[in-house]
């Protein structure tokens, strides 16, 4: 994630009051969410008791929904990753939930974006085999609520601040490796 967007953005808006020292935090964290309390209070400037009570204040709120590990699916023999853009029938629109929910029940699923324009969702799936996207096509998305689907496939995805081997190897890179 790049950090540079966690800032308050919320002009005018009267929700979540966050103070600069909550930013930082977040900005912390979202670098590096294994970080040790004693640590990020260090990185802040706060008291690790007082850090340890903004932090358990930000989860209270809602502004820190969970913690995540990266996994490198590859390495567990998912070779083959997709996104599936899909526009949806009328009859698809009037159970979106309903929709995105049976997608994301089916374990190839990673997300699921609803999203504007020509498309109204972009499934994020991975298979062990070319064979298993397109079970995946066949068995989820030929259905009467979907219209019709595209499929992508994904050869390579970063995220804002992350290093890139491949890129390494050959593409223009910006920022530094954060191994």
């Amino acid at each position: 994630m790049n950090s540079e967007l966690i800032s308050d953005h919320r002009s005018g808006w009267s929700g979540v009051p966050l103070a600069e020292v909550d930013l930082a935090i977040l900005r912390e964290l979202s670098s590096d969410a294994r970080i040790s309390n004693k640590d990020l209070a260090q990185k802040v400037g706060l008291a690790p008791s007082t850090c340890s009570g903004r932090v358990q204040s930000l989860r209270n709120r809602g502004v820190i929904e969970g913690f995540s590990v990266d996994i490198d699916f590859e390495l567990l023999g998912l070779h083959v990753f997709g996104m599936v853009s899909v526009r949806l029938t009328p009859l698809g629109r009037s159970q979106l939930r309903d929709v995105i929910d049976r997608l994301l029940s089916v374990a190839a699923t990673f997300e699921v974006f609803q999203v504007s324009g020509e498309r109204d969702l972009l499934v994020h799936i991975a298979a062990d085999h070319p064979q298993g996207l397109n079970r995946f096509i066949e068995d989820h998305l030929s259905d009467p609520m979907i219209a019709h689907t595209q499929t992508s496939l994904v050869f390579d995805h970063r995220r804002a601040g992350e290093w890139s081997p491949s890129l390494a190897a050959g593409g223009s890179q910006t920022g530094s490796p954060s191994t």
